[in-house]
């Protein structure tokens, strides 16, 4: 458990049982680990995300003038159930850090069979996803800004893999935008799901471009850090050209991609990216896992740009007189907060 998070929320369980995972959550509501949501209580609602196991919608808890987001699921069984306990528990690891949604609490609504379908209670992001965010913004986005997001993804990730957490489904689709500030959304939640249920993935050739092209060739191949480290390469292109990867205008992703990519295809580097840019996330998408580097290597050549283009901010303000510095305390970032990249194991 992390040292920046206080619990008591219940560890302890087994799988012999198909109430094991509700009993957890109730106990969890019971004892207020978490807080319980009065679903009634919500007003307002509008659906602002579909997936294939469930929806995300919008609301407004009492009189608050301020929204929430609210996750549902379309079928709660057991294996959802239990997947949601291990997203819970993965959340109190890591809602400490800036660039991960909050989790709030918990929503219950009574279905017709007596039963119960849990919603987490999230923080709201009013930018949407980073591909909705993108595709309306990108237009007026700096290099500072494109650095910047990149940065604050690859913090979030960094979060993670400090705390032993491999994600496995980064896209540009659960990664959210909240005023301006970048927001990781799940924890491979939706792939946990799947991959327990041994349901084939209605929605993995959509992501293709973002799972790591080793899996494609070795069934047996199970992702890891550098799995992520991959996903993290292609969403740093991303933000350089403001398009999803490969984007074929709405046409799905096909096996033949699948081939080319684990076959060394990747996107063209876009006109005027900074060279130290391209590099991070040409090594990122490396091929072979090994020859990626760690989140750490990652976050520290990030920082490095960022300070880069802050002191080339700072040689204009005093080439024309400026007698203020007004650089953002998220962009003064010491280099020595990080580890040294050349000693920084995996």
């Amino acid at each position: 458990m992390s040292n920046n998070t206080e619990s008591n929320i219940p560890v302890k369980f087994t799988e012999n049982s198909n109430n094991e995972w509700i009993n957890w959550i109730e106990e969890a509501i019971a004892k207020d680990y978490f807080k319980y949501y009065e679903l009634n209580q919500f007003t307002n609602f509008q659906e602002i995300g579909v997936g294939g196991f469930g929806k995300v919608y919008r609301a407004k808890w009492k009189s608050s003038p301020y929204y929430l987001a609210l996750k549902s699921f379309f079928n709660c069984n057991n294996v959802t159930i239990k997947e949601i306990v291990k997203e819970l528990k993965i959340q109190r690891e890591v809602d400490f850090h800036e660039n991960i949604i909050r989790f709030c609490g918990i929503a219950t609504e009574n279905q017709v069979d007596n039963s119960k379908k849990y919603l987490l209670v999230m923080e709201y992001a009013n930018g949407g996803t980073l591909r909705e965010y993108l595709k309306k913004h990108f237009d007026n986005l700096t290099w500072n800004n494109k650095s910047n997001m990149a940065f604050q993804l690859a913090c979030a990730i960094l979060c993670l893999h400090d705390e032993g957490i491999i994600h496995r489904d980064l896209h540009s689709k659960n990664v959210l935008v909240h005023q301006n500030i970048v927001k990781l959304a799940d924890f491979g939640l939706s792939k946990r799901i799947e991959e327990s249920s041994n349901l084939s993935s209605t929605k993995l050739f959509g992501m293709v471009p973002y799972i790591d092209p080793k899996s494609f060739s070795n069934q047996d191949y199970k992702l890891n850090k550098k799995s992520d480290i991959y996903s993290i390469g292609i969403l740093l292109w991303e933000i350089s050209s403001g398009n999803p990867p490969f984007d074929t205008e709405g046409k799905p992703n096909d096996v033949c991609l699948a081939i080319n990519i684990s076959q060394g295809l990747r996107e063209t580097p876009i006109p005027d990216t900074p060279e130290d840019y391209v590099n991070i996330y040409a090594d990122c998408w490396n091929n072979e896992p090994d020859n990626r580097p760690t989140i750490n290597q990652v976050v520290f050549k990030l920082n490095a740009i960022i300070l880069k283009n802050n002191n080339m901010i700072i040689d204009d303000i005093r080439t024309n007189d400026s007698c203020t510095n007004q650089l953002s305390s998220k962009q003064q970032l010491d280099l020595n907060a990080f580890e040294d990249p050349i000693n920084t194991s995996s």
